[in-house]
């Protein structure tokens, strides 16, 4: 008979790394855009997750959700860019999973200007409706901590202000975050320059 003798092979696995946190992302060269990106969807996940009924047809949200900017945790009538495109992008994720997202932003009409363009949305009070029908309420807060950010959003009922979700998020203060910052302004009151109307929820 023939003897056949097999050798063992030891085949040792590639080592594999977990990336935990933003930073670690941004160490391993990841486009500082899309990492920002990709941590207001984990964000938003987190948001669905933790809501007692997700249904989009009948669930928490389902009588509609207005998405406010994101502000300064120390000064609440303070935000930014950052604040700015924080709900901006929320507003994409929500409306992507089949959430009736009401824009507030929407002008009564469409202004046209040559060699400019077509202009839909706006923050002028005589220029977007008064009221607007949403029974929910996406916002949420920032702080700075050395070199992270700390971002806190939350799912609100319009009404009875009951928490029906919230996200924690530690992002790494890039350049780029930096410059979202660098546009901090506070909002105008009839105590300070101007005058800023108030737009009321339908509930």
């Amino acid at each position: 008979m023939l003897g056949c003798s097999l050798n063992r092979v030891s085949v040792e696995e590639a080592p594999t790394e977990t990336i935990s946190s933003a930073s670690e992302i941004a160490v391993a060269g990841a486009n500082p855009a899309e990492l920002f990106t990709s941590e207001i969807q984990q964000m938003a996940m987190v948001l669905f997750a933790y809501l007692e009924d997700p249904d989009p047809g009948a669930g928490d949200l389902a009588d509609g959700i207005a998405v406010a900017s994101f502000v300064d945790l120390n000064n609440l009538t303070r935000t930014s860019s950052f604040g700015r495109y924080l709900s901006e992008q929320l507003m994409t994720e929500f409306q992507q999973e089949g959430y009736r997202v009401v824009d507030v932003r929407k002008s009564l009409s469409i202004t046209i200007q040559e060699k400019r363009g077509e202009y839909g949305l706006s923050r002028d009070m005589n220029e977007v409706s008064s009221t607007v029908r949403a029974r929910t309420m996406i916002t949420g807060t920032y702080t700075l901590a050395g070199n992270h950010i700390l971002v806190n959003a939350k799912v609100l009922d319009s009404k009875t202000a009951v928490l029906l979700s919230s996200a924690t998020m530690v992002f790494p203060r890039t350049k780029e975050v930096d410059l979202l910052l660098a546009d901090s302004a506070v909002l105008t009151t009839a105590s300070h320059q101007g005058m800023t109307l108030m737009k009321q929820l339908e509930l």
